[in-house]
Order: structure tokens, then sequence, then C-alpha cells
């Protein structure tokens, strides 16, 4: 991947993953949607972790 594409995925990790945690906060506690969008903000966190990784390497 260059550096423009790793940028881009990088942002797009970033909004949708402040987005989830929005949405996250706005649940009603006894709703099981939280626990997918739990979910959902870790698995995005991991792709930044890689993305992240990725740049430093390349």
């Amino acid at each position: 991947m260059n550096e423009i594409e790793l940028e881009t995925l990088r942002k797009l990790a970033q909004k949708a993953l402040k987005e989830l945690e929005e949405a996250y906060l706005r649940l009603p506690d006894t709703d099981n949607g939280k626990t997918y969008l739990f979910r959902g903000k870790e698995r995005v966190r991991l792709m930044l972790q890689i993305l992240e990784s990725a740049k430093k390497e390349g």
C-alpha cells in the first residue's frame, strides 16, 4: 500500500471509531446493541494499530 492509501484508511478508521463511540454512548444499557458496537470499536482499534505499524515499517 502506498502512503496515500494508508493515510486514507487511517482517517476512515478514526472516523468510524468516533461514530461507534458516539453511538455506544447513546444506546440504553439494556440493549444488546451495545455489545455489537463495543466489538466494532475493538475491531476498528485493531485496524488502526495495524495501519500505524504498517506506516512505521513503510
